[in-house]
């Protein structure tokens, strides 16, 4: 005997002498009415070191587990279509579990499903997987349940080395026609858990009309498929592989079919389907309706085309509790002809916004004039500040200090003047602005005594550092417009959120435009009403958050903020 043997064999030693009567009578299955014999004591205890560990493990891990997951012995007896007393057999040691039964899969199946796993539950099985010596890396929850199965069954380790040796494992594939498994394994409902064998996927019409075939043989004579065609010009189903199953299972197993097709304008498509099918059309086993236009969908699908590397194609149901499933694809023609096959048929589409690089001057400057010297309400949040605070000569400074002179500051001047003066007479005029601007952005203008706008401000590319008398500048112009007009509102938000950056103007009822200025120099402009509303609606439940403050303490928050900042000017920063 090893020295290892030796010491696990005197800890056993030392231990069995405590064991209860009742510990006895569980492993000898003594009744409790009896005391354990001397002969039973005395076979205890010429129990081979190697016994005793499989005695303690049978004891352990099933009963480890189902004490985990608070599963009652009778439930899960109930769930697999067991007697209670086989559970207690199995918990005890007296029947083995192994990885190639239909019971430790059910098992498996059944704890998984009782809830849906969180990360101290996959702490808790990796650390009893570890100490059995099962891999820990959990790809999928088909992972968890194979390590699971040999982690509980008796010939786990046996199964394990296996594993190892060949990355093969035969366990809970292809065991629906085990008439000892229990229907629960194959269920999916809410609390249900979803395997990748619950899930597969063919390509290639051959592939699919051979795994379709081999369905139908396994299907009950009188059963009604329905297809649907999301178009007449779908081709899968016209291919002769295919419908020589669909013909197979229609003669072997008398198969009713209910096909509904959406209409095209290619009428040459139906006559094709309605010619291919016509055996059982006439035979009065296929059912044949059309939908005219977008039918109800029977089906959601996405469809995801990353270049030279995959298509994904996901699969939903409508209102339902079931998973989705997608299809990955990696063949090259297929990801070449997809992304050409988008290009052309977003052309048709309408688009919803429009781009314009900060170097696409003039159609900037047109925005800034429909936005603030147009008639109509506006409402602004941003991340900035807003340069049309700036008195004329402010914003000079700031176009000389960017290196302008001769006709290109002359045209700028121009501009901001005659943005500058349809602001203010819209003020003037009773045009209500709402802004929200950022606190976050003015402390840390305070701080650094400095701040960055985007250019596009300034009729140029890129970002524009305000220095600090500048910074200033913009401080005093918003509390002269909140003590100057009442229509004009300002809030300072104390924290804008990932959702909440960059620059937006809500023209009400006209136009939207989105500066993302800190990761892209564009400007994005939209007059769809659905973008509107979608924005105005978040803009209002934003400035109703907010609306605790009042129009003083905006006042006086940006008098302290002016105050800091003219003394980092008095001190020369």
């Amino acid at each position: 005997m090893t020295l290892k043997n030796q010491m696990t064999y005197m800890k056993f030693t030392m231990c069995k002498s405590k064991l209860t009567t009742l510990f006895l009578r569980r492993i000898f299955n003594i009744e409790d009415t009896k005391t354990p014999t001397v002969a039973q004591k005395a076979s205890f205890n010429t129990l081979k070191v190697e016994e005793l560990a499989n005695i303690m493990k049978k004891l352990t891990n099933l009963r480890l587990i189902l004490e985990y997951f608070e599963v009652p012995n009778r439930d899960l007896a109930q769930a697999i279509n067991v007697s209670p007393s086989m559970v207690s057999n199995w918990m005890q040691g007296r029947r083995a579990l192994r990885a190639s039964s239909g019971s430790v899969v059910a098992i498996a199946d059944y704890v998984l499903s009782r809830r849906t796993l969180d990360t101290r539950d996959i702490t808790w099985l990796k650390k009893q997987f570890e100490q059995a010596g099962v891999s820990t890396d959990f790809d999928s929850a088909s992972d968890i349940k194979r390590n699971l199965i040999i982690w509980l069954a008796d010939d786990g380790q046996e199964v394990l080395e296996i594993f190892k040796k060949t990355g093969n494992i035969q366990i809970a594939n292809e065991q629906k026609d085990d008439a000892s498994l229990s229907s629960h394994l194959y269920s999916i409902g809410p609390a249900g858990r979803i395997y990748s064998n619950d899930y597969s996927a063919r390509a290639g019409v051959l592939d699919i009309s051979l795994r379709l075939g081999r369905i139908f043989e396994t299907m009950k004579e009188n059963t009604t498929i329905d297809i649907c065609l999301s178009s007449d010009a779908v081709a899968t189903i016209m291919e002769a592989v295919f419908i020589a199953e669909i013909m197979k299972a229609f003669q072997t197993k008398n198969m009713r079919l209910r096909m509904l097709v959406a209409l095209s304008s290619n009428s040459i498509s139906l006559s094709r389907i309605i010619a291919a099918y016509t055996p059982m059309i006439v035979s009065g086993k296929m059912e044949l309706y059309l939908s005219h236009g977008m039918m109800q969908p029977m089906i959601h699908q996405t469809s995801i085309f990353i270049p030279d590397t995959c298509a994904v194609t996901i699969t939903e149901l409508p209102d339902s509790l079931s998973p989705p499933a997608a299809l990955f694809i990696t063949e090259s023609i297929f990801l070449r002809d997809s992304a050409d096959g988008f290009d052309r048929v977003v052309r048709f589409a309408q688009p919803l916004m429009q781009f314009y690089p900060d170097n696409i001057l003039k159609s900037i400057i047109d925005l800034f004039i429909r936005e603030f010297s147009h008639d109509g309400d506006m409402d602004i949040q941003s991340d900035s500040l807003n340069p049309l605070m700036l008195e004329p000569v402010e914003y000079i400074e700031i176009l000389e200090q960017k290196g302008f002179k001769g006709n290109a500051l002359e045209w700028r001047k121009e501009e901001y003047l005659r943005i500058k003066k349809g602001f203010e007479n819209n003020l003037k005029h009773g045009v209500v602005f709402r802004e929200v601007i950022s606190a976050e952005f003015l402390k840390n203008m305070v701080i650094n005594g400095c701040c960055e706008l985007p250019s596009m401000y300034f009729m140029d590319t890129g970002k524009t550092l305000i220095q600090t008398k500048s910074c200033a500048a913009i401080l005093s112009g918003y509390i002269r417009m909140l003590k100057g007009y009442p229509n004009y509102h300002l809030y300072i938000a104390p924290h804008l959120d990932e959702k909440q950056t960059g620059t937006r103007h809500i023209k009400h009822g006209r136009h939207i435009t989105l500066n993302p200025w800190n990761k892209e120099p564009n400007l994005i402009f939209s007059d769809q009403m659905i973008m509107i509303h979608e924005f105005q609606t978040y803009f209002n439940e934003l400035w109703m958050n907010l609306s605790a403050g009042t129009r003083e303490s905006s006042i006086v928050l940006l008098e302290i903020m002016l105050r800091e900042v003219e003394t980092l000017i008095e001190q020369g920063v």
